[in-house]
């Protein structure tokens, strides 16, 4: 029975963990650039007193990015950018760490700083803040920056293959574990000027997964409150030794 209680708690807790990684991509839905979380499931055998053995109880291994693209659309802005392929925009984000974002959307701040909606400064390819003062300002498909007709400098755009050395900042922005080298530079990126790429969760299915959770969950705490029961009335019930 205790290993019986064991097993629905920790399967009412890995539900309880899918349910908020679930959520929090159908939340996001609308957020440029978002890359959707697929939560995974794990096997722990957990050990047991005396001559029984072990137990295996499913627990949350935690959750991977999934960095498909997501659906692009016109916006006829000229600061808003989004990828066609591969490729991120370097951001210099809290304490100076490069962060690293598909959410397109820019705009200048008060000194004329090209940032992100959240106030990140975008980095061009020698690692400068982008300032731009002017009448006219043009990024090319190639992340090329034009001030009045002439050449000022060069986004920064680096690919980020291997999802499992990074880690996600926030909902938009992505950092390199410890440890890691800094990403290559696209030498020539394929930017689509006055789009947005919007967020790759697809709705239907998260909310599928979302019910489908939901009921999982509500059966094992109908299993849990169903074995508490007989654990009470067990205790209650049986005559004490005289």
């Amino acid at each position: 029975m205790k290993n019986s209680i064991y097993t629905t708690a920790s399967g009412m807790m890995t539900s309880a963990e899918r349910l908020n990684t679930i959520a929090n991509n159908l939340a996001n839905f609308s957020t440029n650039g978002y890359k959707e979380d697929i939560p995974f499931e794990q096997t722990i055998r957990f050990l047991t007193e005396g001559p029984y053995p072990g137990k295996d109880q499913p627990v949350l291994g935690g959750s991977a990015m999934n960095m498909q693209n997501g659906l692009i659309t016109q916006t006829g802005r000229n600061l808003d950018l989004a990828f066609e392929g591969p490729g991120f925009l370097a951001v210099q984000g809290p304490g100076n760490n490069e962060l690293y974002t598909r959410d397109g959307a820019l705009k200048l701040n008060s000194k004329r700083e090209l940032v992100t909606s959240e106030g990140y400064n975008i980095l061009d390819r020698f690692d400068n803040k982008i300032t731009l003062f002017g009448e006219k300002v043009q990024i090319t498909p190639k992340g090329d920056i034009f001030i009045d007709d002439n050449y000022f400098t060069t986004l920064k755009v680096v690919d980020l293959p291997d999802r499992d050395k990074l880690e996600k900042v926030g909902n938009t922005f992505l950092k390199l574990k410890d440890g890691n080298p800094p990403p290559p530079q696209i030498e020539d990126p394929q930017i689509q000027v006055g789009a947005l790429e919007k967020s790759n969760v697809n709705v239907l299915a998260g909310m599928g997964e979302l019910i489908q959770t939901q009921r999982t969950f509500d059966l094992q705490r109908t299993a849990a409150d169903v074995m508490l029961k007989i654990v009470r009335k067990a205790i209650t019930d049986i005559p004490k030794p005289v």
